[in-house]
C-alpha cells in the first residue's frame, strides 16, 4: 500500500490517527480549533470541549466530548468520551477500482451496522514550560463480529479496525508537551493498544508545531508503529511515517 493510500485511508477511519492531542485541559470556552487531519474543536462553557469533523460527519458519524472536571494536587482531570458509526465508510471503501480497499467478495458476510463506543480518563501535570499527561482507555462495539476478512492488515490500521471484529479493546498512553521556544513547540507521545487474542501495538510519534501567526500553526515530524500482522506471519514489524499539518485557530 503506498503512502497516500495509506493517509487517505487513515483520515477515512479515523482523522485523529496522523494528528491526535491529548490533554486533559479544554479549549477556552468559545475558542475552535481545526486541522487538515483534525476535527473541528469547540471550547464551550462549564469546562466541556465537544470535537466533530464535519466533512467526515456525513459518511462516518463520529462525536467527541471531553469534561474537565477539577484539579488534585496540581494535576488536572478529565474525562473523554467518543462515538462512531463507520458501516457507512466500510461499505464505500469495500468496491473494486479507485477508492477501494476491501474486497467485494460474495463468499464474505455483509458489513453489518457497527457502533464504537469509547471512554477516556486523562491526567496532565502542568509545569513551567512543558506538560505530561496519561491515558487510559476502553473501546466497546456491541455485538460487533466483523468478519475478520474484511480487517486491513496493514500498519496504524488493522489494529483500529480489529474492534470491530473483536468488540473490544483497551488504550494506555502518555504525551509530552514542551515549549522550546515562545512559537515553537515540542510534542512526543507514545500509545499502546491492546486486543484479545492480539500481541500488544505500540505507536509513538514526535511533531514539531511552528505558529506561523496568531490563527496558523504549522506542523512537521514523523510517526512509528510496531506490532504483528497477520502478513508477517507472526512476527514483530516496524514502520516510520512522515507527518505534516496545518492547523487553525479562532475565536468565536
Amino acid at each position: 500500500m503506498k503512502i497516500w493510500q495509506l493517509i487517505s485511508l487513515l483520515f477515512l477511519l479515523n482523522s485523529e490517527v496522523l494528528e491526535s492531542s491529548d490533554y486533559a485541559y479544554p479549549l477556552e470556552n468559545g475558542f475552535r480549533q481545526m486541522g487538515v487531519f483534525q476535527p473541528q474543536t469547540y471550547g464551550i462553557k462549564n469546562n466541556f470541549e465537544f470535537s466533530i469533523h464535519p466533512l467526515l460527519f456525513l459518511i462516518k458519524p463520529n462525536i467527541r466530548l471531553k469534561k474537565f472536571h477539577r484539579e488534585i494536587n496540581g494535576f488536572g482531570l478529565a474525562s473523554r468520551y467518543s462515538f462512531d458509526y463507520p458501516t457507512p465508510i466500510l461499505k464505500y471503501i469495500q468496491r473494486d477500482g479507485i477508492g477501494g480497499f476491501l474486497a467485494d467478495d460474495p463468499d464474505i458476510s455483509e458489513i453489518p451496522s457497527l457502533f464504537v463506543f469509547q471512554s477516556e480518563l486523562l491526567v496532565t501535570k502542568k509545569l513551567s514550560n512543558y506538560s505530561l499527561t496519561g491515558k487510559l482507555g476502553v473501546s466497546i462495539c456491541p455485538g460487533c463480529d466483523l468478519d475478520s476478512r474484511h480487517l486491513i492488515d496493514y500498519d496504524l490500521v488493522y489494529h483500529r479496525m480489529a474492534i470491530y471484529h473483536y468488540g473490544l479493546g483497551a488504550n494506555f498512553g502518555l504525551d509530552w508537551d514542551y515549549v522550546y521556544l515562545e512559537k515553537l513547540l515540542l510534542k512526543a507521545d507514545m500509545d499502546i493498544f491492546f486486543l484479545p487474542q492480539e500481541k500488544m501495538f505500540l505507536e509513538h510519534k514526535l511533531l514539531l508545531s511552528y505558529e506561523l501567526n496568531n490563527k496558523y500553526t504549522l506542523t512537521v515530524g514523523y510517526k512509528y508503529s510496531y506490532g504483528y500482522y497477520r502478513f508477517n506471519e507472526g512476527k514483530g514489524l516496524w514502520n516510520l511515517f512522515p507527518l505534516m499539518d496545518l492547523s487553525w485557530r479562532w475565536r468565536k
